[in-house]
């Protein structure tokens, strides 16, 4: 007898069969049950996740004569027939090799005679977004205003390529892409009857290759099988170490060892990670795209650790074990970190589709990211003049005015100049950060700080770790009797607008009482000048 492969051998042949696609099959089994069978159905989704295997079941359910609860039976003519794809009134067509108008015009033609036994007479077209304009718009009439006895459903993995006139004729089903978790427990049960042990690791890396499909898993699965094949009847024990061997990929350890690498910027260890994936003979593209996602992982943990919210393996979709070590990571780096990380590490995937030398690239881009302070130092300045000039027309600067001598305020400037630069040299994106702050100081050693409100910069200073390392900093260069405190910038510019007004009056005074003129009517009248009104315009 043939070899059946596993995805053949699995394939769903009831609703109960199905995985996470409960909301398609609770409709159509309450419209068998209710007769609210509509006459077209379009099944939309990603790869191997039961479009197909639907639209059959449905078939079944629809003419099988032992139906119950819209159950089918899979064991009268009819099923038979339908699962073996010789039903004379279930035609299965593809969409790519009969995209053209005789395709249709032969469907149009045919729908005309009823079913050779039950109620319905079906039609499945998988992958119909391959068929032509001109046979869309042929079937459009059909499709439309259908014998009584005839159901279209239609399956598709590019929903956007089919027109709009056919999408509002039909009832449409997007299916929904599985998770890592719901792929490996439909693995383990496959697995006990099949007298195959594989641990969690292992199952989660098939699982992540499949990219969400369980006909992807199920293929990755039988070729590890046929790997490790056995003596017919006996059990077979396999680890993780054993799927990379036999698919020949490289594991969630080895991305995650290269990504744990770079956010310590341990650039050397990660330059020989590289250079010994690339002798192992793995593909770097889809190596870098591993890495991508674990950086994705790390991303979302680490957003949630400053937002300072819960978040779960399950809504990661990852172990428990992998849970952990991100956790930990995440302690010891950043979002903006992780966010520039994947912009370069995303720019040198594209790169390495073209390039005669992959390795190269992904050692550029392992450089790049172990130097991503120095980077950030430039990026920062640059980031923080370009919003200076589109914030102008909307905050106003709350740095004291410049005197025409040498005195306080200019020293305090050079001096908190001298405060950033200092902070710069020993922790860059701290320094970055205080680049975007306006201060004030009160006394002689207490400053307000203040950063555009609402901004990215105003939520950093509030961070626990990065309050805590301004003050120490301002201590350590100040004196230790320096303090600080966090404001608002529109607040402190308020405050510097009213000082600013002070000044400008007591200026308009003092000219007014040295203006010749004046003087003159002093001296004529002999009388002193009480005061001086100064009304200023708004």
């Amino acid at each position: 007898m043939a070899y059946l492969a596993i995805a053949r051998k699995w394939r769903p042949s009831r609703f109960e069969d199905l995985v996470g696609q409960g909301h398609v099959v609770q409709t159509l089994k309450n419209a068998i049950q209710f007769n609210r069978v509509s006459h077209a159905y379009l099944f939309s989704g990603s790869r191997g996740i039961g479009k197909t295997s639907v639209a059959r079941i449905f078939a079944k359910a629809l003419r099988c004569p032992n139906a119950i609860n819209a159950v089918p039976c899979n064991e009268c003519p009819e099923c038979l027939a339908i699962s073996e794809s010789r039903s004379v009134d279930v035609v299965e067509i593809d969409g790519a090799s009969n995209n053209g108008v005789e395709a249709v015009r032969g469907i149009r033609d045919n729908v005309a005679y009823g079913a050779s036994s039950g109620k319905h007479k079906i039609y499945i077209i998988d992958e119909v977004h391959m068929l032509s304009i001109s046979a869309f718009n042929a079937l459009l009439k059909t499709l439309e205003e259908p014998p009584p006895h005839v159901v279209f459903i239609f399956a598709t993995t590019e929903v956007q390529k089919i027109p709009l006139t056919i999408l509002g004729r039909c009832q449409r089903f997007e299916f929904r892409r599985l998770t890592q978790l719901q792929v490996v427990e439909r693995l383990q049960k496959i697995l006990e009857v099949e007298k195959v042990a594989l641990d969690e690791e292992g199952l989660r890396l098939i699982a992540s290759y499949s990219d969400g499909s369980l006909r992807d898993a199920l293929s990755l699965l039988d070729q590890v099988l046929s790997f490790y094949s056995g003596e017919k009847n006996q059990s077979i024990s396999l680890n993780e170490k054993q799927v990379v061997e036999a698919l020949g990929v490289t594991d969630t350890n080895a991305a995650w060892l290269l990504v744990s690498q770079l956010a310590k910027q341990d650039m050397r260890a990660a330059l020989q990670n590289v250079g010994e994936i690339y002798r192992s003979g793995a593909d770097l593209k889809g190596f870098s795209e591993r890495v991508l996602e674990q950086l994705r992982l790390l991303y979302l943990t680490v957003v949630a650790c400053e937002a300072k919210q819960a978040i779960t393996s399950e809504e990661l979709d990852i172990s428990s074990g992998h849970f952990n070590r991100l956790k930990e990571a995440a302690q010891h780096t950043h979002s903006l970190q992780v966010e520039r990380m994947a912009q370069i590490l995303g720019k040198t995937i594209q790169q390495l589709a073209w390039s005669s030398l992959p390795q190269f690239n992904l050692e550029m881009a392992v450089v790049r990211i172990c130097k991503l302070e120095d980077l950030y130092q430039i990026e920062e300045v640059l980031r923080g003049k370009s919003e200076l000039n589109s914030q102008a027309p909307r905050t106003v600067p709350v740095s004291a005015p410049t005197p025409t001598e040498e005195g306080p305020t200019a020293q305090y400037e050079r001096s908190w100049k001298g405060f950033v630069d200092f902070v710069m040299k020993k922790r860059p994106l701290l320094g970055a950060l205080l680049t975007h702050a306006n201060f004030k100081l009160e006394g002689e050693s207490h400053y307000v700080l203040a950063f555009p409100e609402g901004s990215f910069y105003e939520k950093q200073s509030t961070e626990p770790k990065n309050f805590k390392d301004i003050g120490d900093a301002l201590k350590a260069f100040f004196g230790k009797e320096t303090t600080f405190v966090l404001s608002n910038a529109i607040h402190l510019a308020e405050q510097s607008l009213a000082q600013q007004q002070d000044v400008k009056i007591q200026d308009l005074k003092k000219s007014a009482l040295e203006n010749s003129a004046v003087i003159g009517m002093k001296k004529v009248l002999g009388a002193e000048v009480v005061d001086v009104q100064v009304k200023l315009n708004s």
